[in-house]
């Protein structure tokens, strides 16, 4: 059986990975839902300082101290930039590297870069106009393809986002981490994943496309679980 690690993309914490956990757990796996500082249960840290270098420090936190070896690491949205720099610096400890339509950044890239400057702006101006400048409110995106149950009870978990986060660059130096096997699974149709995804098959990444949109692990669960219980193998 393998071990999971789940980082979540922006706005959201460890309970958004809860049915997918749930689904990999009675596979038999291992599984952490990471909760990166500022956000979910750890809302109440939220601050202007905490950028990618905070994020990355989590997770390696979470390998460290939890003895974590062969782990999968799963990082969806913004979570494929700190998955990224986070098997920067522990590369040993990792297995597999999987993108669930998360940004996948080259060397010298921030998040920002990766998901291009009209969304980048975008973010921008909604930090600037509503979360004092440093911090971004959740969008409203994110709930819009949702039912009404689900959409409530993602709405009251949502929490803003650190700006710092999606500025902060990578810097990618280490061979052993780059010798990683990577995986992505696209669940949006959009120009941006289309182009990710595309790169990912020209590297030769084991990739996959399900439905569900940008937040199918809380929209299609059971489809991510098994795609993502098929990596162990």
């Amino acid at each position: 059986m393998s071990t999971y690690v789940l980082v979540p993309g922006a706005w959201l914490g460890g309970w958004c990975w809860r049915d997918v956990a749930a689904s990999l757990r009675r596979a038999g796996h291992d599984v952490i839902a990471a909760t990166l500082t500022g956000l979910g249960d750890r809302a109440h840290l939220l601050s202007r300082e905490i950028g990618l270098e905070t994020h990355v420090a989590d997770i390696l936190g979470v390998l460290r101290f939890g003895d974590l070896e062969n782990v999968i690491l799963v990082g969806h949205s913004y979570g494929g930039t700190v998955i990224t720099a986070a098997a920067e610096r522990m590369p040993e400890r990792i297995a597999r590297l999987v993108y669930l339509d998360a940004s996948v950044p080259h060397d010298g890239q921030s998040n920002n870069d990766v998901i291009g400057p009209d969304m980048a702006n975008e973010l921008r101006s909604w930090a600037q106009s509503k979360g004092d400048g440093w911090r971004v409110p959740p969008a409203s995106y994110v709930t819009e393809r949702m039912s009404g149950p689900l959409r409530a009870w993602v709405g009251e978990r949502l929490a803003p986002h650190p700006w710092r986060c999606f500025e902060e660059r990578v810097h990618l130096r280490s061979k052993d981490a780059a010798s990683l096997p990577r995986a992505f699974i696209r669940t949006t149709a959009s120009d941006l994943y289309d182009r990710l995804i595309k790169e990912a098959r020209q590297a030769g990444w084991y990739c996959r496309e399900l439905e569900g949109g940008h937040y199918a692990m809380l929209t299609q669960p059971q489809a991510v679980a098994a795609a993502l219980n098929e990596l162990a193998a």
